[in-house]
């Protein structure tokens, strides 16, 4: 990926501190070897990766040397390393505004193909979710699956995107019996592995599997931030439009549970879509050949 600095959204900025004793981001400590400063910034680097690529975009980073230097830096989620020449732009806080009845859902056009556009609808929580702090949403998953983690990202940066599917599959599941399904650590890398299945780009139906499995259990959760929930679901819309056009009978027995997902978030425009779909795929024969060979409708 080439990224261009000045593309890249100003905030948010996140901060790695380099100290003798380890590293951390944002305050949080990550787990490393004592005094293995190389070791230290990949384990951060790799962090910042994930992030930028739940994110689907690069990120800004300060990254603070143990002997005060600091220095602006781009991750891109391929893990690239971008150094500015200048310190990032500063951005003025939003000022504060009267609070508002919330609006209803902010209406998206369907998007055939493409993944992650820049803007998903608000997604509220299900009454009842129980809701973790914010900060364990962005907290550095445990010291005793870190090792995992970076392996996990190791095998992403050489190209053994399998590899790398597995290794998330494998922490998932062991977060789940520690923490729970629930979790932000157990959420955290079902989103990673989805996000890694979307980009093999391999199997779509389970990827579109995944993708609403992922959405569900986001909200399920409370998962922040909401966005990102949004574009899960978003992305699962234009994996199953993809699976249309490859696989109209896969597409067709998918369709059910993309729409329960996309009707839950309520987005009502992508919901609509598949309907019309699934619709004239029925409507233009009974012969099962002829009808799952409508691809378009929209």
């Amino acid at each position: 990926m080439t990224t261009d600095p000045g593309q890249v959204p100003g905030t948010p900025v996140y901060t790695i501190t380099l100290t003798s004793s380890g590293v951390s981001i944002d305050g949080e400590p990550v787990s490393t070897p004592q005094g293995d400063l190389p070791a230290a910034r990949r384990a951060a680097l790799a962090e910042i990766r994930v992030r930028a690529a739940l994110r689907g975009r690069p990120v800004r980073v300060t990254a603070k040397e143990p002997d005060g230097s600091a220095w602006p830096l781009v991750v891109d989620p391929d893990g690239n390393v971008t150094t500015l020449s200048a310190p990032h732009p500063v951005v003025p806080p939003p000022q504060a505004r009267p609070a508002e009845p919330q609006a209803p859902l902010a209406e998206v056009p369907a998007v055939h193909e493409g993944f992650a556009e820049p803007e998903a609808p608000a997604v509220p929580a299900p009454p009842g979710t129980p809701r973790p702090v914010a900060a364990e949403w962005g907290a550095p998953l445990p010291a005793a699956h870190q090792d995992a983690w970076a392996r996990l990202w190791a095998a992403h940066g050489a190209g053994d995107i399998s590899t790398a599917i597995a290794l998330a599959e494998r922490t998932e599941a062991a977060l789940e019996v520690e923490y729970g399904p629930l979790h932000p650590h157990t959420v955290h890398v079902l989103g990673a592995r989805a996000w890694l299945m979307l980009a093999r780009r391999a199997d779509l139906p389970a990827t579109v599997q995944l993708l609403v499995e992922t959405a569900l259990r986001r909200r399920r959760a409370g998962a922040e931030p909401r966005t990102e929930t949004a574009q899960v679901a978003g992305n699962a819309h234009a994996a199953w439009r993809l699976l249309a056009k490859e696989d109209p009978r896969r597409a067709l027995e998918l369709s059910a549970p993309l729409m329960d997902v996309l009707r839950e978030l309520g987005w009502r425009s992508r919901t609509q879509d598949v309907v019309r779909w699934v619709e004239q795929a029925t409507r233009l024969s009974s012969s099962p050949d002829e009808a799952v060979s409508a691809e378009g409708g929209s």
